[in-house]
């Protein structure tokens, strides 16, 4: 009836009402692009087999029956479009909605977790503030006992330990880490303390672990930035376990005031689909991981204003963090101002 009325009135508008209640059906019966465009066709071919013969019987010229063809097929070419066109308006919205839920989901997530990290270092920084005080305390005051003392830094090293896991989490609030300072830190000397801390590790699992300085000045969360290292290189340790010669090599470069920091393992290559997702919070591959390390770590670049980022192949797995530094000139004045 509509492509009857299309022949001798404006039915344009009946036209997209039809359209639209058509890609609404099209879409409530979830038919794939393909199929539906193979049922037009299907449509299209056995109208004009019943058409045309009815056609034949009357007294028509040639042209009119060109007309009559052209106008038809015009006229069934265009609600067909029109219908296609409301049922992919309904999938975009659909993806839209779906985007800005798993969006509104991943945030809230960090707006809990950043709440949750504030409130714990608030919980936690009196205790140890005073747990702190008291190790000083008691150090000061047994200076001549040497077993003591090398218990008190096993424990000043452990609480280190804890004081850096804090100074992670809260990266996932919005407030400063732990309330520290920009300060300038020099490259060499950061490295060299966090290879200290790692030195138990790579020395029980026998992994050879090399180490390429470039020396320049950092402004920098020190224990923040510290946090990163000490995740990458125990992430990196943890690749490397079922090699039979297991290697660690950690790159610090200077150019064009960047500073280019490369932790490189020779563990199993990581599928590209899931470095992609590797700093997503709460994503892991490891069978008790949490899923936040990689997330603080980035966490705490992107507050440094620095990039990290990821690639691996068969050889080797490498993890590079960018981080912008302070030129010569900068480095003296911020240590002033420090001082």
């Amino acid at each position: 009836m509509l492509l009857a009325r299309y022949l001798v009135e404006d039915v344009d508008q009946d036209m997209q009402n039809w359209a639209l209640d058509m890609g609404e059906w099209l879409r409530s019966q979830e038919f794939p692009f393909s199929s539906i465009l193979r049922t037009y066709q299907l449509y299209r071919n056995v109208f004009w087999r019943v058409l045309q013969p009815e056609l034949q019987q009357w007294s028509l010229s040639p042209q009119e029956m060109h007309y009559l063809e052209r106008q038809l097929g015009k006229a069934m070419d265009e609600s067909v479009f029109w219908a296609v066109y409301h049922f992919e308006q309904m999938i975009n919205k659909e993806l839209v909605q779906k985007e800005e839920t798993i969006s509104y989901l991943h945030n809230d997530k960090l707006t809990m977790l950043g709440k949750i990290a504030a409130n714990m270092a608030h919980e936690l920084r009196n205790p140890l503030c005073a747990i702190e005080g008291f190790l000083k305390l008691i150090s000061e005051s047994t200076q001549e006992q040497a077993q003591l003392q090398t218990y008190i830094q096993v424990v000043m090293h452990e609480f280190e330990n804890l004081h850096r896991q804090i100074t992670g989490f809260l990266s996932f609030s919005k407030k400063p880490i732990l309330d520290e300072i920009f300060k300038t830190v020099q490259v060499e000397q950061l490295l060299a303390e966090v290879e200290t801390l790692i030195t138990p590790r790579l020395v029980g699992e026998n992994i050879r672990f090399e180490k390429q300085v470039h020396s320049c000045a950092l402004a920098c969360y020190e224990e923040g930035l510290k946090q990163v290292v000490v995740n990458l290189l125990n992430n990196a340790i943890d690749a490397v376990q079922n090699r039979t010669d297991k290697y660690i090599h950690v790159i610090a470069t200077a150019s064009d005031g960047w500073l280019y920091l490369s932790v490189e393992n020779n563990g199993e290559m990581i599928p590209p689909d899931i470095v992609e997702i590797l700093f997503q919070p709460f994503f892991t591959t490891k069978q008790n991981g949490t899923g936040i390390g990689l997330s603080i770590c980035k966490n705490i670049i992107d507050k440094h204003n620095g990039t990290i980022h990821c690639d691996s192949n068969e050889n080797r797995t490498r993890f590079v963090v960018s981080l912008p530094i302070l030129s010569p000139e900068e480095a003296a004045v911020q240590a002033a101002v420090s001082t």
